[in-house]
């Protein structure tokens, strides 16, 4: 597992994830060695081929009671920002997408994530379809938080963004 640790800088918080920011992760940081992502990644990834693709991003500050990564994954028209938080002994906690680009058809749906320094996930959420203008207004904001243990709960509360 320290291996694995070595392509994750530690980072200061707040970061905020959206799409740019994946040629910044690809450009700063060395690309995960095949039997890497074999060993940990194929553990936590329910949906892997030939041509899914991985970026590590980085490790969040250090925690008394667990380790969180976030790793960029491309597949067939699907991008998303993944966390994963492991406990002290490197046994896995808990996985979450929290930033992601989709498309489905004529529709793209789009999310960006803010994580705070107090480890909350502040995700903003929309979609545009083509040929139709984005309507912001129909975006919708989520929240999530790292808990002391290292799990990763949605907050059941999701609003408008205008609301």
């Amino acid at each position: 597992m320290e291996s694995l640790l070595l392509f994750f800088p530690e980072i200061e918080l707040p970061v905020l994830l959206t799409e740019e920011m994946k040629d910044s992760f690809e450009s700063e940081n060395e690309m995960l060695p095949r039997e890497l992502i074999d060993s940990y990644l194929a553990q936590w990834e329910q949906q892997i081929d030939e041509f899914t693709e991985f970026i590590p991003c980085f490790r969040l500050p250090a925690q008394e009671h667990f380790t969180a990564l976030v790793y960029w994954k491309g597949s067939l028209l699907r991008y998303e920002y993944v966390i994963v938080t492991l406990d002290k002994k490197w046994n896995f906690i808990s996985r979450k997408v929290i930033a992601s680009t989709v498309v489905e058809g004529d529709k793209i749906n789009r999310s960006i994530a803010s994580i705070e320094p107090d480890l909350t996930i502040n995700i903003i959420a929309g979609h545009e379809t083509e040929g139709k203008d984005y309507d912001p207004a129909r975006s919708r904001l989520y929240s999530m938080e790292i808990l002391a243990n290292g799990e990763l709960i949605f907050d059941s509360d999701y609003r408008a963004i205008n609301n």
